[in-house]
């Protein structure tokens, strides 16, 4: 299978402490609009392209447009896989956004969780809390098709042995395909 990159938006709503998208995409998402990234992925569709790895650092930051987006690519005919290497942030994972990326091809995510532990994930600012990352595991054992990673850090600055255990705990807990 052919395979191109895609960008449909440029930044992150997050300021996570350990990232440098800011630094270099600003504050704040960019977007295109729905029609343009569609037209794209039409004409990638056209050169023999099967396949798309979205480059997008908050390819879900609003999740209509999100829905928005994959209901076009069906609605197009487009039939192409893709995925999300990234990291997605788990709090947009609800059902109905999962629902329309299964539709339209998704067949890999990567979920930024980082840690497992709720002090540390305050300190480094994530947007997401042990909580999040329980509720989205239990949206995607519905899509057996999506095959999810966990984007995991350890050895943040004062991170304890037990703190390190929470991300464990966490990850075996929710049993997704990658950590």
């Amino acid at each position: 299978t052919r395979i191109a990159t895609a960008l449909s938006n440029r930044g992150c709503r997050a300021n996570c402490s350990f990232c440098n998208v800011r630094s270099f995409n600003g504050e704040g998402v960019r977007q295109r609009s729905i029609d343009s990234v569609l037209e794209e992925l039409s004409r990638l569709k056209d050169r023999g392209v099967g396949h798309i790895i979205w480059l997008d650092d908050d390819l879900l930051m609003r999740e209509e447009r999100a829905i928005a987006l994959f209901d076009g690519m069906v609605k197009r005919r487009l039939n192409m896989t893709w995925d999300a290497t990234n990291g997605v942030i788990a709090a947009s994972l609800k059902r109905e956004v999962v629902e329309a990326a299964a539709a339209a091809g998704c067949i890999g995510l990567a979920l930024g969780i980082e840690s497992g532990n709720e002090k540390i994930l305050r300190e480094i600012k994530k947007p997401g809390t042990p909580r999040h990352f329980r509720k989205a595991a239990e949206v995607l054992k519905d899509f057996p098709q999506i095959n999810v990673r966990a984007l995991l850090i350890i050895g943040f600055p004062g991170e304890t042995m037990g703190q390190i255990q929470d991300t464990i705990n966490l990850c075996e807990e929710m049993n997704l395909d990658w950590h």
